[in-house]
């Protein structure tokens, strides 16, 4: 029993949080291995890694609009 289908309607009742996760999570994820292993300054990474989540935040909302039709 798979539990996506509620997991994709509480999402879509809730489109700021969503916004907020895919912005957060791969934004922070990329500023972290930009700042570990990388060795840049969190003022550089975090900048570069909230440009990353919000294209990519777009781009699936893009995509799941797209393939939703």
């Amino acid at each position: 029993m798979s539990s996506q289908p509620i997991t994709d309607s509480w999402f879509r009742t809730r489109p700021v949080l969503w916004l907020l996760l895919t912005v957060t999570v791969p934004g922070g994820v990329y500023a972290g291995s930009r700042i570990v292993i990388g060795g840049q300054s969190p003022e550089s990474a975090v900048p570069i890694g909230i440009v990353f989540g919000l294209v990519f935040a777009v781009t699936t909302a893009v995509l799941k609009h797209v393939l939703a039709r």
